[in-house]
Parts: C-alpha cells; structure tokens; sequence
C-alpha cells in the first residue's frame, strides 16, 4: 500500500508538471542552464527519502548580446519583450544517511526549432557534515549532463554545498566548477557557477528570502564582470519542514534519520530575480515545487 501511495504521487506531480509545460508553452526560447533553473541544492540527506521537483523559469528582456540574432526572427515585434521559459523535472532518491542519487530532464523551445528535450543530467550528492539546528552543513555534488540535441556539448559539474543556520535564518550557498566535455567543445578552461540564498523564517511554514545567481562560462577569458551573467532577487518559501527548528536553533525532529521521511510533504518557492549586468535577462519569474515522501 505504501509503495502504490509513492507511485500514485509521483502520477500526480507528473501530470501536474505536464500541465505547467503545456501552459508556458507559447513563444519559448532557449536559456541559460544556470538562469533555467535558479536552482539552490541542500545539503541534508535522509535515507530513504524521495523528492520530485519541478523548477520552472520565465525570462523578459533579451540579453544585448542576444538582441541582434533574434531582430530577424521577430520582426513584428519589440526587443527586450519576448517571454523565455525553460522547465525542469527532476527525481531524488536518497540512498543513505549520506548518499542521495538524482536525475534531472530539461526541456526548452529555442527559436528556430520545437519544444524538445535538451538535457539528461545524472548526480551524485555526498553529505560530508550533518547540519542539527545552528551550525554548519557540508556536502559534496558531482553531476555529469547529457546533451540531447547534435551540435551541443555534455558538461561535467562538481563542487561544494554548505548551509550555515543560526536560529531563524539559514544561509546555503552552491559553488560549482563546470567542464564542457564532446568535440563541439567552445571553452578552453573550466567554467563556475554559483548560487546563493539567505533565508529567514518568522513564521511557521512560511519564510522570506534573498537569492542571487551567477556563471562565468570560461574562466580563462572571464572578460568584465558585465560580460557574465548575475542576477539577484527575492523569494517567497512554503515548506513544513520550516518549523523543525524551535527558539533555540534545535532540530525537533531528531529521529527524522533514525526511520526515514514518515509523510508526505509538499513545498514550494516563488521568486523574482532582476538582471546585474547586459549578458543577463531583465528579469525572471521562478517557481520551484517539490513533493516529498
């Protein structure tokens, strides 16, 4: 009974996912796999634990570089004003106490071509230190992404996750390095990206919060700081797990690990993220939900 509950959930995230797809589908281009998914990757793992999340994002205001390639196609209309969105799904499986498995589909629409599938992404997260209540959380990702359309290249990514929280506020911040791996290869060192949220939660399930993100595709030829992409914006969080911390930074719900996840449990976030700089869209809406279980 237990596992028919866990797959007619995942029926119904699935679906609803679908739904999301089907009513963003109008006038999409490609993004930026960093904008696509405004993404900010937690260091807990649980054993036994299963999450499927969608991550979806829409883009206004063409980055200026972008501009002169999309004058021709869009003739009747205004730069700068064209929707971009881009959608993720994405399954978690935590294995152990400090493993956890995942495994990512994008999807997007670039101009000239059809909806399709762009990118399978496997990885591999390691929790090096539990993170109970105040303190420091540290873990380890390793990810390998798969290109599905020719002419495109693979990418390898790894680096450290690490929350840092003090009573009612958690700091998380992503820093990884990324490789471009096939023959269509346009990079000729290692790329970086990062992501960063600082969270404050005031009430129980709800919190308020500050997320920025940001890629430096080659860092041999960084160029200026506004060649890169760097965006910045608020975000609104709904999530059971938010009131697991009492006054004093504890976890009140130690035995979470001991038996594994014991409900179902859905979250989600919504966001804003204003462009800092020309290679970067004006601005973007995000919606990230997750059902757990």
């Amino acid at each position: 009974m237990h596992n028919l509950l866990k797959l007619r959930a995942a029926q119904l995230l699935l679906r609803a996912a679908a739904s999301i797809l089907a009513a963003f589908g109008l006038t999409i281009v490609t993004a930026d796999k960093a904008l696509a998914e405004f993404e900010i990757q937690e260091t807990v793992t649980e054993k036994g634990e299963v999450e499927i999340e969608y991550r979806g994002a829409v883009h206004w205001g063409f980055p200026k570089g972008e501009e002169d390639e999309v004058v021709g196609a869009l003739e009747e209309e205004e730069v700068g004003e064209f929707l971009r969105q881009s959608h993720d799904l994405e399954l978690q499986w935590s294995v152990t106490d400090r493993w956890m498995f995942s495994t990512a589909l994008s999807a997007d629409e670039p101009l000239d071509e059809d909806f399709d599938l762009s990118t399978v992404e496997l990885e591999l997260q390691y929790e090096l230190i539990e993170r109970e209540g105040n303190g420091i959380g540290l873990a380890f990702l390793g990810a390998y992404g798969f290109a599905t359309r020719g002419g495109e290249v693979d990418e390898l990514e790894f680096g450290p996750l690490m929350e840092l929280g003090s009573g009612n506020f958690l700091l998380t911040t992503n820093t990884f390095f990324t490789q471009q791996v096939g023959e269509h290869t346009e990079t000729d060192s290692l790329g970086f990206e990062y992501g960063w949220r600082g969270l404050y939660a005031p009430l129980k399930h709800w919190g308020v919060g500050v997320e920025m993100f940001g890629e430096i595709e080659d860092l041999s030829h960084a160029g200026s700081f506004d060649d890169q992409q760097h965006s910045i914006g608020p975000t609104l969080f709904y999530n059971p797990e938010l009131d697991d911390v009492d006054e004093d930074g504890d976890d009140d719900d130690d035995d979470r690990k001991v038996g594994g996840p014991s409900k179902m449990e859905f979250s989600f976030n919504v966001g804003v993220q204003f462009g800092l700089t020309d290679a970067t869209s004006d601005t973007a809406l995000k919606f990230q939900g997750a059902l757990e279980f």
